[in-house]
């Protein structure tokens, strides 16, 4: 479908509306499937770990997913197709809604497109609608640069996929999305669920009212993963190359590559997060050392660090949702007591400075690694929607 279309099917879709302040936004749908409980399989890799957790789940239920496209904006302010997964349950009445924002995909093709059962729908088996988005970078907006960890184009981005999902929920079923909503997420989906606050409350307390978030495992403090990444000399992830190559593309840093990463990858950047390649095979080539990959510079006190390094710090304040608002919903952070993905210190920071700018902020410590306190915080959270 052409953009002239999806945007005419808008005009025509605004005149049947369900939606009172929240304006309604064009959608194309990609792929969709009603399913029940026996797919629970589908779910993989998640579903593995919670296996000895389904009896909590609806065993009767039988739910609808679709994959859908709509229009959002890039961080430039340009128009983007953006895509994402919205699902609901077909033969009980909703509980309620959940924006579930997602785990990181850096391969281009990994995004709703390409599979409807993605381990962040799962709460649709404990009877949610489900809103997912796949954020930028991936599947339909595979093109672009990812604006990882960039809060603004989250939260916006993530509130355009709302708004397409409950157009298409009431022209499919007649639904009409509640007003309130719980957000979710873990790892960058952590991160993400509180850009997402951020922004509905500060740009759409009239249209949506969060209840609660329930996040894990996320970069909220930029500026303490920076810190402690250069402390350790260690990361499981690549997140520090990836938050250099957001800004550099979207701030226009025109940034030095030489200046702020070492060997192969200031070679091979380009090719290594261009898409083409997951998580996994980039950690290949760059290994848990970051002294193989980032300027010794790097490792220095933030005043002796090279002019290109210092252009980025006002940004990640700028980028770090522990800064400058307070939030109204509470808040539950879970978080690794130990995590080499997303160092300790940025849920520290995090509930540090939300608590002093007024918000109610818990945060909860668990034994174990990113990947097994992620499926903690799964279970967590089903307990707390029970």
């Amino acid at each position: 479908m052409s953009k002239f279309n999806l945007i005419l099917l808008g005009a025509v879709l605004a005149c049947c509306t369900p939606m009172d302040s929240m304006e309604p936004l064009q959608y194309r749908v990609i792929i969709c499937e009603d399913a029940d409980y026996s797919a629970t399989g589908k779910f993989n890799p998640m579903m593995d770990d919670l296996k000895d957790y389904l009896p909590f789940f609806d065993k009767k239920l039988i739910f609808h997913a679709a994959a859908i496209e709509y229009w959002t904006k890039a961080p430039d302010g340009s128009d983007v197709l953006a895509s994402g997964i919205v699902y609901h349950p077909i033969n009980k009445k909703s509980k309620g809604v959940i924006d579930m924002m997602p785990k990181a995909r850096l391969h281009k093709n990994s995004g709703s497109a390409e599979g409807l059962f993605s381990e962040e729908g799962m709460c649709v088996l404990l009877g949610y609608t489900v809103i997912v988005p796949d954020l930028l970078g991936v599947s339909s907006s595979r093109h672009m640069t990812i604006p990882f960890l960039m809060v603004e184009n989250t939260g916006r981005v993530a509130y355009d996929m709302r708004r397409a999902a409950a157009q298409y929920l009431w022209d499919k079923f007649g639904y009409k999305l509640p007003f309130e909503t719980t957000i979710m997420g873990y790892s960058l989906g952590g991160s993400a669920a509180l850009a997402a606050q951020k922004y509905y409350e500060t740009h759409h307390a009239n249209n949506v009212k969060v209840k609660e978030v329930n996040a894990g495992g996320g970069t909220y403090d930029l500026v303490a993963a920076f810190n402690a990444f250069a402390r350790t000399g260690y990361s499981d992830y690549a997140a520090i190359p990836l938050v250099i190559l957001a800004f550099n593309e979207y701030y226009h840093l025109n940034l030095d590559i030489n200046q702020i990463f070492f060997g192969d990858l200031a070679i091979h950047y380009e090719d290594w997060f261009g898409g083409s390649h997951s998580s996994r095979s980039i950690m290949g080539w760059l290994t848990t050392d970051l002294h193989t990959y980032m300027h010794p510079d790097f490792f220095k006190p933030k005043e002796e660090q090279n002019d290109e390094f210092k252009k980025l710090y006002p940004l990640l304040v700028e980028n770090s949702v522990s800064e400058g608002w307070r939030p109204k919903a509470p808040i539950y952070l879970t978080h690794a007591n130990v995590d080499t993905y997303v160092p300790r210190e940025c849920a520290d920071e995090a509930v540090k400075k939300l608590r002093k700018a007024g918000a109610n902020i818990w945060c909860a410590y668990y034994l174990g690694d990113h990947y097994s306190v992620g499926a903690t915080y799964f279970i967590r959270n089903f307990l707390r929607l029970l």
